[in-house]
Parts: C-alpha cells; sequence; structure tokens
C-alpha cells in the first residue's frame, strides 16, 4: 500500500510538470480522480476493520457477561479498562461508571488499598507473578463488603510488555455468613451442653459414645472412674442396669439399646451399679434417635439426670407415711369403739332420764356423733391425698340413691335418670356431704331436691333444700378448709372442703346460690358439674357403709 501511493504521488508529479508538456490538463484531473478513489477505498477498508473488530470485542464481552463471575481488565495505570455485566451487578454501578476509574479507589477497601496497590505495581513491573488463587474482600457502591475466591492472570501486548491485569472473582460471602452463622450455632449449642446439670451423651448407631458433657463425665467420676467408657463392650463390663426394685436388665432393654431401636424414651428410671463395687446411682433417662434432612437417623442422643437422692427421700417419706398411717388407722379404729360405746350407752341412759338430764345426755350423743364425723373427714381427706387413681366411669344415679336410702325418714325428691360420670370410689363421699348437711341444718321438716341435667359433655348436679339457707356474706368462703358456718351446728369447717376437692378432682366446679334467687332465708342450693363418661359398662360404687345414728 505504502509503494502504491508513493507512485502515484511520483506520477502526480510528472503530470503536473508545465514543461514536460506531454499530458494535458485532462491527465491531471484523472490522476486527482484515481487519487480520490484510492482514499475512498482505503477508508472503507478501515471502517470494515473497525466494524470487525468492534464485533469481535462485542462478542467477547457477551462471553464475559455470560460468566457467573467477576471479570475485570485493569489496565497497568491502575484504571478499569473492561468490566462484565456480573461485575456491575456486584459492585452496584453502572458501567459506565466504572470504565476509566482506578479500580482500588473504587473496589478496594480503604484498609487494604494501600497493600493491593502496592501488590498490584510488582506485577506490572514484573518484580512479581500473579498470585494464586486467594480470598479478597471487595466494596460495593453501597458500602457493603463482600468476600471473593480471586484469580489473577498478567495481560501482555504483541511485544510482550506487560499491559494490565485480568481479574476474576467468586462471591462467597453468603457461603461465609454461612459458616459463620453454624460455627456460632455449633459454639452455643456446646456451650449449652457442657452446662446441663444433667448428662448426655452422644452415640454413633453402633452404640460406641461419641461424646460425654461436662455432667455425664462428673456422674462416671461418682463411679470411681476418671475416663469415661469408649465402647459398648465396656460399657457391659462396668456396669448393671437394672430397675429401681433391682430386677436386672438385659442387654436389648438398656436405655440406649432401645433409643438406638427407634424408640423416642422419656422419665426411664434405671438403677446402675458398677460391678464388683457397691457404688450405685438412680438415673432417669430419655433419649432419641437425630435423623438427617432425608430422615435416616445418623446418631443418637441419651440423657441421664442423678436422681438418687430424690428417690431415697421418697422411699422414706413414703416409709415415714406407713407409720403415720399404721398410727392413724389404729387411732380411728379404737376411736370409733369408743365412740359405738358412747352412743350404746348414751342411748341406754337417755330412756331412764327426764328434763335437764335427758338434755344433757342428747347433748353428749351429739358430740359423740360430731367426733364420729371429724373422724369420717379425716379419712376421706387422707384417701383424697394419697396417690391419685385414674378416673373410671361411674354409675351417678346408683350413687345417689345409695345416699337416699341413708335417710330414708328424709323427704328426698330425685326424679333420676341413668348417667354414667367420671369419677372414682369417692364420689359418694360429696351427696354423703351436701345432703348431710341439708338435713343437719334443715331440721327434721327439710325437704331435700336432687337433680341432674344433661350439658354438653357434662352433667349438672343440683342438691337443694328448703332450709334456712346461707348468708351472702358467707357464701364466697363457704368451700375453705376450717371456714364454719354461722349455726351452733356447724362442724369443723371440712365436710364442703371436701366436697370442692373432689369436684375439682373430677374436673367439674361448685357453687352455692338461694334456692329461691333474692331469698336467702327460702333454702340454699348447691351445683356442681361433672364429666360424662364415653358410653360403656360402668362400674357401680360401692354402697357407703352406714354411719352410726347421729
Amino acid at each position: 500500500m505504502a509503494f502504491f501511493l508513493g507512485g502515484l504521488v511520483l506520477i502526480s508529479h510528472f503530470l503536473l510538470r508545465i514543461d514536460v508538456g506531454t499530458v494535458n490538463d485532462y491527465g491531471r484531473a484523472v490522476m486527482f480522480v484515481v487519487v480520490a478513489i484510492v482514499i475512498a477505498w482505503l477508508s472503507e477498508q478501515l471502517k470494515r476493520q473497525q466494524k470487525d473488530t468492534e464485533r469481535e470485542r462485542d462478542r467477547a464481552q457477551g462471553y464475559l457477561d455470560v460468566a457467573a463471575v467477576l471479570l475485570v481488565v485493569i489496565n497497568a495505570d491502575q484504571t478499569i479498562g473492561l468490566v462484565n455485566r456480573r461485575g456491575c451487578e456486584l459492585l452496584g454501578y453502572r458501567e459506565d461508571e466504572l470504565l476509566g476509574k482506578n479500580w482500588f479507589d473504587v473496589a478496594i477497601p480503604e484498609r487494604n488499598r494501600e497493600d493491593a496497590r502496592q501488590a498490584f505495581a510488582r506485577m506490572i513491573s514484573g518484580a512479581a507473578t500473579a498470585s494464586p488463587t486467594d480470598e479478597i474482600v471487595i466494596v460495593t457502591k453501597d458500602g457493603d463488603e463482600r468476600t471473593l475466591i480471586w484469580k489473577e492472570a498478567v495481560l501482555r501486548d504483541a511485544g510482550g510488555r506487560i499491559t494490565g491485569v485480568l481479574g476474576s472473582g467468586k462471591d462467597i460471602t453468603e457461603r461465609i455468613r454461612a459458616q459463620e452463622a453454624l460455627q456460632n450455632r455449633e459454639a452455643q449449642l456446646r456451650t449449652i451442653v457442657e452446662n446441663l446439670n444433667e448428662g448426655l451423651g452422644v452415640f454413633d448407631l453402633d452404640g460406641n459414645p461419641l461424646q460425654w458433657n461436662r455432667a455425664a463425665r462428673e456422674f462416671f467420676g461418682l463411679f470411681g472412674l476418671k475416663d469415661a467408657p469408649g465402647s459398648v463392650s465396656e460399657f457391659g463390663n462396668l456396669f448393671e442396669f437394672t430397675t429401681v426394685d433391682g430386677t436386672v436388665l438385659p442387654v436389648e432393654k438398656w436405655p440406649l439399646s432401645r433409643v438406638l431401636r427407634g424408640e423416642q424414651i422419656r422419665d426411664v428410671e434405671v438403677r446402675t451399679r458398677r460391678i464388683g463395687t457397691d457404688r450405685q446411682r438412680v438415673f432417669n433417662y430419655g433419649g432419641t434417635l437425630v435423623r438427617g434432612a432425608g430422615g435416616s437417623p445418623f446418631m443418637a442422643v441419651v440423657t441421664f439426670t442423678d436422681i438418687t437422692d430424690r428417690k431415697e427421700t421418697e422411699e422414706a417419706l413414703l416409709a415415714a407415711n406407713e407409720v403415720a398411717n399404721l398410727y392413724l388407722d389404729i387411732m380411728v379404729h379404737d376411736i370409733n369403739n369408743a365412740n359405738a360405746i358412747a352412743l350404746g350407752y348414751s342411748e341406754i341412759l337417755a330412756e331412764d332420764l327426764e328434763g335437764t338430764n335427758r338434755e344433757m345426755i342428747q347433748k353428749v350423743r351429739s358430740a359423740v356423733s360430731q367426733s364420729i364425723e371429724i373422724i369420717q373427714n379425716v379419712s376421706t381427706i387422707r384417701r383424697l391425698r394419697s396417690l391419685t387413681p385414674p378416673l373410671r366411669p361411674v354409675d351417678l344415679d346408683a350413687v345417689i340413691r345409695a345416699e337416699i336410702r341413708q335417710h330414708r325418714e328424709t323427704d328426698i325428691r330425685y326424679d333420676g335418670k341413668p348417667v354414667t360420670v367420671l369419677a372414682d370410689d369417692l364420689l359418694p363421699e360429696v351427696f354423703t356431704n351436701l345432703v348431710g348437711n341439708s338435713i343437719k341444718f334443715g331440721g327434721p321438716d327439710v325437704t331435700v331436691a336432687i337433680r341432674v341435667e344433661d350439658m354438653d359433655g357434662e352433667v349438672l348436679v343440683s342438691v337443694e333444700d328448703t332450709g334456712p339457707g346461707i348468708p351472702d356474706d358467707v357464701k364466697p368462703t363457704l368451700f375453705s378448709r376450717f371456714r364454719k358456718g354461722v349455726s351452733s351446728k356447724s362442724g369443723k369447717g371440712l365436710g364442703l372442703y371436701i366436697v370442692r376437692m373432689l369436684v375439682t378432682r373430677y374436673g367439674g366446679s361448685i357453687r352455692v346460690e338461694d334456692r329461691v334467687p333474692g331469698a336467702t332465708e327460702e333454702g340454699a342450693a348447691f351445683r356442681f358439674t361433672l364429666k360424662k363418661a364415653a358410653q360403656e359398662e360402668p362400674e357401680t360404687p360401692a354402697i357407703p357403709e352406714a354411719q352410726p345414728p347421729m
């Protein structure tokens, strides 16, 4: 091309000379046309080459934009020569906001900026090679810092001179944050486990221990062991497991064995004894398998709490309670015998006495009857305070009719119907106290009405009387222990307290009202609820024993 243009210039020189005279003005014009055509052709070639270059650049940019990592070309003067779409998204800038800007001023946190510049300068000068894969921190437009896995490559021109650096970075910020969060949770969990007061052991699916917490290691120290057992066989050689009452448990019934079979155990009391010694403790065990995201178990966790002191205290209390009950039974038996004798003799004396003496003997009989009532209430409270048996279906109609038979001389009205409630053998005590109070305070002419109303899942029982009624200021505390009524006939205040305890035990509630609303003197009405039992054959409670005449 250079020779061609040079030739055109030489020819034009001769053609434009006047003294040659071999070519006229038309030759000069033709020469100018040829030159113009050549220039136009050259211009077109340059444009085509420029378009090809831009097309190749756009294709390369497209490849870079598809990449899921940040890609940036940092020129030798530290300016950004090229950045892909992911880089713009990660840094939070548009492409035109980054091109030509200093990479270190834009993307590197100030605390790391100077060290990064120096490392870059060493690469550009050739004093240092590109660093291997590393982690760097960049800062976004919003000031958020992101961590990248970073890799660099030196760029050179055709002559081998270093012109810049190509950097690529993958954002691992969320992964690092997740790892840090996981490490924090693990540290928290480890701290919690180590500071538990109950022992905790982690086992593989073969039953071999993986970890013991502090409390577990201290428990093993109680057995004289410096180190916790390290395998299943070592467990079997060191310890014997029995029930609390001493029955030896085979290996398959050990708490750990049950957990490894898939059971979730809780509150399993086992006596543990070190073989060959008298050292033993009672532990309360719990445990479960730990499952992964797919539902498959990968380890077992067993917890155990030392309840030796508690069990010893319970046994001591139980023994003391048995002794106290023995003395109480003897006392109740002897007092009842004495009361029965006193009532018998007082009845004989009453037949032979008259006037003031007869009144005095009636007071004696009343006092003895009150003593019998107190003994009966104490016995009932003792049964209430014992271990609570499970509730069962009880025929309410049979209980009420049995109570009515105890008071044949009293006008008791009851329109009975079969209904089964959830209660126990103490349910008759409710009616004994309520009906007995109505008769005691109402006198010989009192009328008692018992009604049972069916409600949704419950029954409402009412015991009403035509007695003197209960003052409004007494009603709120009537069911409290040792709360006596205002009448001279009031006992020690235990009867209605027992009634409330029993009704509450059966899942119901009780209240007292005026039989005729607003007319206290027209009698009282006790109303309480009981839960209905499922439809099944009820158990008829024993008819209460006949009490000595009162």
